[in-house]
């Protein structure tokens, strides 16, 4: 449909004693290919405001999206094809007015590096085609944002660990993870938006339709958020602390660190898990990352152990990391109280 037609009004015609319908548009029903007696899936959002309607088989097309490697350099043409991923695109197109220069092979190379399922199917000298081969039916949300705090927690102990260690190697190598959860990030997105326009993908992806493919997409971004903090931790273990931490200050950074680990890990089953017992226990973990980080950051200002920059730095991280895991917290917290009719009840007035 044309971008003018997306906003379309329509009057609701009397349908029997009891009974309002409207039409749909001409060319969305033709796009569906929908004839007389064809159902429809109509589904009402979290408030009952508003109305979703899909056909009850979508037209389902293996969308080919061109790119003009021309326009763009390489790094922006990377960027460009790891957006169309994210949007649901099946078939992504790189073309060039003569010949793609091997910049631009190159860039295409990082992107598929950098991506689940996107692979090379046609080449020529001015154009490459490449198909994503995942389906939605592969994953579900959960398990794939079960996947993403794990691996988050990997990278952050990894760091961690180097740190205390001051073992710059290990901290190198906490850095290399952080490619497999790009990967699975990258991969949520387009779960994420091949859902929103297709809510019949719901039941696939394992949450229900409206808010909780809102809150899922908002939690995911919470753990991405954490592992670029942990990578910064990894650095801070590369350049700035080369010899291991003395005890009394190693402890202090392990006690936030195991803190937070318990208290991230419980906010996420809460999100997967929508229960209010849940939700309270996440938040007693988190208060506990706070009275801990608190007494850690109270003893480097009374000793100054050196570095201190460098492990005020570290503990300014894990806060900023614990303060990701309480806005996924909020997140499960409205999950759970759209899941328990018992804790808040609706009344219309």
């Amino acid at each position: 449909m044309k971008g003018s037609d997306l906003r379309i009004r329509r009057k609701a015609q009397q349908l029997g004693s009891s009974t309002l319908a409207v039409s749909v548009p001409a060319e969305w029903a033709q796009y569906h290919d929908l004839t007389k007696g064809d159902e429809l899936i109509v589904q009402r959002d979290e408030n009952g405001n508003s109305l979703l309607v899909t056909p009850d088989q979508p037209a389902v097309e293996d969308v080919e999206t061109t790119i003009n490697a021309d326009a763009m350099s390489t790094d922006a043409l990377s960027r460009a094809v790891i957006t169309q991923y994210v949007l649901g695109r099946g078939l992504i197109r790189i073309e060039a007015a003569e010949a793609l220069d091997p910049q631009n092979y190159d860039a295409v190379l990082e992107a598929e590096r950098r991506l689940m399922g996107l692979g090379i199917v046609e080449e020529t000298t001015n154009h490459i085609t490449v198909r994503c081969s995942v389906d939605p039916d592969d994953f579900d949300l959960p398990t794939l944002l079960g996947r993403l705090g794990r691996t988050e927690a990997t990278i952050r102990s990894s760091a961690v660990s180097a740190l205390l260690d001051g073992d710059a190697d290990a901290a190198r190598r906490a850095r290399n993870r952080g490619s497999q959860l790009e990967k699975l990030f990258s991969l949520f997105l387009r779960l994420v938006f091949t859902t929103y326009r297709n809510p019949r993908l719901n039941q696939a992806v394992g949450i229900g339709t409206g808010f909780p493919l809102i809150g899922y997409r908002s939690a995911a971004q919470d753990v991405s958020l954490m592992a670029g903090i942990a990578d910064d931790i990894a650095t801070i273990a590369t350049e700035r602390v080369t010899e291991p931490l003395d005890d009394p200050v190693a402890d202090d950074v392990r006690s936030v660190h195991d803190a937070l680990d318990t208290a991230a890990e419980k906010v996420r089953k809460a999100v997967i898990d929508p229960d209010y017992e849940l939700v309270t226990d996440a938040r007693t973990s988190l208060q506990r990352v706070e009275d801990h980080s608190t007494a850690a950051i109270d003893r480097l200002e009374k000793e100054r152990p050196e570095p201190l920059l460098a492990l005020n730095r570290v503990h300014f991280l894990l806060e900023r990391s614990a303060r990701h895991a309480g806005d996924t917290l909020d997140v499960a917290t409205h999950l759970a109280f759209r899941e328990s009719p018992d804790v808040v009840r609706q009344d219309s007035t």
